[in-house]
């Protein structure tokens, strides 16, 4: 893989955004006889991965705490890691706009620069934890952009989330500026569940996981009986598992088969 760091001054952020792309390889041994102009000839627009961190991290974990770099070049995926501190992947009460910045300008951007693909069918996000839930929400509010959407031990219930924060730094006043803001809002995959439900839409396929032993284990129990009885297409998945990479790297892989099916 080719693993590319791009800083860019960034609209909706109004600041300079920091960026990480893994791109496929080119196939080609030492003793390949062909040109370089057939080696290195134009290739098509690549299927991509757009892949999310969790809180009190960045893009950077993705490549220390998992292979992703080779279970993307077995998949021949294009791989997209933004930084967003610990947004929530939210336009920020007190803060940065950072669902614009994912949302609208991040595609748009790094389909200017590189050869991606922008058809819905060669477009996929995914995330953990704090990013399980933004890839959700992103694949749920664009679903004519993103195929489907992968969480992996989600934070798939922000109501419940805030109203028990795992630290004080996740304010609801700085955050959504109150519950009922939050509440019946974009923000939320119970509210954007229903909302699609009503309207004539294909929505992207569903892949979650969770480890048995995770914190968010029963959160995630609750979102996916909600799927359930609201007759959502999707798959689920549990096994054995704390909030780790240990799960995390296994279920990307799991995940990423379950894209080809």
């Amino acid at each position: 893989m080719s693993l590319i760091t791009l800083n860019f001054q960034s609209h909706a952020l109004v600041a300079p955004a920091t960026i990480t792309v893994l791109l496929p390889p080119f196939f080609f041994d030492i003793n390949d006889s062909r040109s370089y102009d057939e080696i290195y000839k134009p290739i098509k627009k690549l299927k991509t991965l757009f892949l999310f961190h969790g809180a009190c991290a960045d893009s950077s974990s993705w490549l220390h705490g998992s292979n992703i770099q080779r279970y993307a070049a077995e998949h021949n995926l294009a791989v997209v890691l933004p930084s967003v501190a610990n947004s929530f992947y939210a336009n920020l009460e007190h803060g940065s706009a950072y669902w614009t910045f994912i949302s609208e300008e991040l595609p748009r951007y790094v389909r200017s620069v590189l050869p991606l693909s922008d058809k819905r069918e060669d477009n996929f996000v995914a995330g953990l934890s704090m990013g399980g839930y933004g890839a959700l929400k992103l694949g749920l509010n664009k679903p004519d952009q993103f195929a489907a959407a992968i969480s992996l031990s989600g934070v798939v219930d922000i109501v419940a989330a805030f109203k028990n924060p795992i630290h004080p730094i996740f304010s609801i006043e700085d955050y959504f500026g109150s519950f009922e803001k939050l509440e019946k809002s974009y923000n939320d995959l119970f509210t954007q569940i229903k909302i699609l439900k009503n309207q004539d839409v294909s929505i992207p396929r569903l892949y979650l996981a969770c480890g048995t032993e995770d914190f968010l284990y029963e959160m995630n129990i609750k979102f996916r009986d909600f799927l359930i009885d609201n007759s959502i297409d999707f798959t689920f998945e549990e096994g054995p598992g704390i909030h780790d990479w240990g799960f995390w790297d296994k279920y990307i892989q799991r995940g990423l088969d379950w894209l080809e099916r």
